[in-house]
């Protein structure tokens, strides 16, 4: 499949937001979004040990400007004279590497670190593509983890039959098996858990929107959209009480409509100069 192809695919939510870009803009993106899904099927679909291994050899091939490796040499073509972007890209790859197999998350510290490293930078990515200036990189970065966090709520009981509990040990300290089970001690901390990440990924998205003014429009609207998609999402969690046990959350396409559009129009309450003392927000 084409790199466009590939998103209109799997990025259900950011896909639509993305015909808002210009076919210039929207083909670059969509090789982002290809090679970030290359690394994230390896971590999946692959054994353990043979998916650290292939990352890795992605993550060293990356500086090197001779490499054949398709992934790194991929990721150093869109990245060309941009730095900052290469450096989100790396850091994304070597968090996935860490996160293959099992995956057991300690507390909130350690989220924060997960959800920046595999989306945070996606939003660094992004800004880099854009030559957005860096000071606005924080905000992209709340915006991007912010909608990982609304994933691992979504994903909970999916993850877990995979063996892999990204919610906080502290908020729910059971093994990935007791939720895929369906025990109930295990469900109702899971509830609980993704009460308070929704909360949390409430809070990233509001802070992560300030930065919407720094970006050029279409991009602006493409990203305000997404984001309102996304964060649909958790409203449909919420409805349902935060179990994790019934079923993928999914936003109709008529509400992803109405989200879009109300994000939209409330980018004119946005200021057009962004306050240049806003620079930077920890995730």
């Amino acid at each position: 499949m084409t790199p466009d192809q590939v998103m209109a695919h799997h990025a259900r939510s950011f896909s639509p937001a993305a015909r808002l870009l210009s076919k210039r803009d929207r083909e670059r993106v969509a090789r982002l979004y290809a090679i970030c899904r290359t690394v994230d099927d390896i971590a999946d679909d692959w054994a353990g040990p043979a998916a650290a291994a292939r990352l890795g050899v992605i993550h060293q091939e990356l500086r090197n400007p001779q490499t054949t490796d398709p992934v790194a040499a991929e990721a150093r073509a869109l990245f060309s004279g941009r730095a900052t972007g290469l450096s989100a890209f790396e850091e994304l790859v070597r968090t996935v590497k860490d996160d293959t197999g099992t995956v057991l998350v300690k507390d909130m510290d350690d989220l924060r670190r997960y959800a920046h490293g595999v989306a945070g930078t996606v939003g660094i990515m992004v800004c880099a593509l854009f030559d957005i200036p860096v000071q606005w990189h924080g905000h992209a970065a709340q915006l991007g983890a912010a909608m990982q966090l609304t994933n691992i709520c979504r994903d909970v009981c999916e993850d877990a039959r995979d063996g892999r509990r990204y919610l906080p040990a502290t908020l729910c300290p059971h093994a990935p098996v007791e939720i895929a089970a369906g025990r109930d001690a295990a469900l109702a901390d899971a509830r609980g858990a993704i009460g308070e990440l929704l909360t949390v990924a409430d809070h990233l998205y509001a802070s992560g929107r300030t930065g919407l003014p720094a970006l050029p429009l279409r991009l602006r609207l493409a990203v305000a959209a997404a984001a309102a998609m996304y964060q649909g999402i958790g409203e449909v969690l919420r409805r349902r009480d935060c179990a994790p046990d019934q079923g993928r959350a999914m936003v109709s396409p008529r509400r992803k409509t109405i989200l879009a559009l109300t994000a939209l129009l409330g980018l004119a309450r946005v200021g057009q100069k962004p306050r240049a003392k806003e620079q930077h927000v920890e995730t």
